[in-house]
């Protein structure tokens, strides 16, 4: 058990994390090399030197804008680090000041950190790389390889008990559930329903916080999104109201993806078989999409622009599953209570 001090370092090395985020976020999406070239202003590509990389601190001296061009810089860099480095002094005081679990706080630590960069990525291109899902699923499986037997918060349902089987079929029962509800939702609705990110995303989740904790950080979500995403399609619907008034357009809707190829694809996902392609060099990939008739996503540049009223789910899949790793106890002892009150 570590002493309550050393929680400033847990601040340090999430912001330190946060920035290389940044890195994540903008340069995933447009399939850019996360390496080289280092980093640079997007506005004048000026390369940044060390006074310019210091998390938080560069940002808050600088007043958000390039030491170089005095381009401003989006605020998102600064809340991303932020954000990252809350969430790893939490981390930090649940499992090595208050517990002794060095093992269980670099798995959530890096899966916290993972789930805010699909948070942001998410949120502003509509994706979720597949990189990063395929991290997030590995480092569940880790986590309950190397735990195996180690205490949860949902022990007392056979399906909490942290060991790999159970890992496994918390990651099978989450994109089982969300591929079942992207088809359902295509028959009946005769659109997409689903995002593929989603369904890759809920199968990380499942093999991160077990059946249980997915479930509730489904719950947790859905309750999110309904509150948060209501008033984003409002606001943006009135948005969208105010541009079509003076710019009308002509564009059609997307027509909705094929159900041949959908069942695929959901197919690939709960067996895993695209985490494995993942995994393998990127031209190797592109050819075993082509043979599977899969297309393979273009990347992205600035001038993407989204439909008014759409609304990304994942975003808030990654807030849920972030809430059910900071406060498991909590949420676990309300689900309980609750199943011995109905006397289920």
């Amino acid at each position: 058990m570590l002493p309550a001090w050393s929680i400033v370092f847990g601040v340090a090395f999430g912001a330190a994390v946060g920035s290389f985020l940044n890195v994540l976020i903008y340069r995933l999406p447009r399939n850019l090399s996360i390496a080289f070239p280092p980093s640079h202003c997007p506005a004048c590509r000026h390369r940044l030197g060390v006074r310019d990389l210091v998390p938080l601190l560069s940002y808050l001296v600088q007043a958000g804008k390039c030491r170089y061009c005095r381009a401003s810089i989006p605020i998102r860099y600064f809340l991303v680090e932020l954000w990252n480095a809350a969430v790893w002094a939490w981390l930090w005081h649940q499992w090595l000041i208050m517990g002794e679990s060095p093992l269980r706080f670099v798995c959530y630590a890096l899966a916290a950190s993972v789930l805010i960069a699909i948070f942001f990525i998410d949120l502003q291109h509509y994706i979720i790389p597949d990189e990063l899902n395929v991290a997030l699923l590995i480092l569940g499986l880790l986590h309950a390889g190397l735990l195996k037997g180690a205490p949860t918060d949902w022990e007392w349902a056979s399906l909490g008990v942290l060991n790999l089987r159970n890992a496994a079929l918390g990651a099978l029962l989450g994109a089982g559930l969300f591929s079942l509800i992207a088809i359902l939702g295509r028959i009946g609705f005769r659109k997409d329903a689903m995002g593929h990110g989603d369904i890759k995303l809920v199968r990380g989740m499942g093999a991160l916080l077990l059946a249980p904790g997915m479930l509730v950080a489904f719950a947790v979500s859905i309750a999110t999104g309904a509150i948060l995403g209501g008033l984003w399609t409002l606001l943006r619907s009135r948005h969208a109201a105010r541009l079509s008034s003076t710019e009308p357009t002509d564009e059609e809707p997307i027509p909705p993806e094929p159900l041949g190829s959908l069942l695929l694809s959901c197919a690939l996902y709960t067996l895993w078989v695209d985490a494995l392609i993942t995994l393998l060099p990127r031209r190797v990939q592109q050819r075993v999409y082509a043979a599977l008739g899969q297309p393979e996503e273009e990347p992205l540049d600035d001038s993407f622009e989204e439909t008014p009223t759409m609304l990304p789910f994942g975003p808030f899949l990654a807030v849920g599953a972030l809430l059910v790793m900071l406060f498991g106890g909590a949420f676990a002892g309300w689900v309980r209570a609750y199943i011995e009150w109905a006397g289920l």
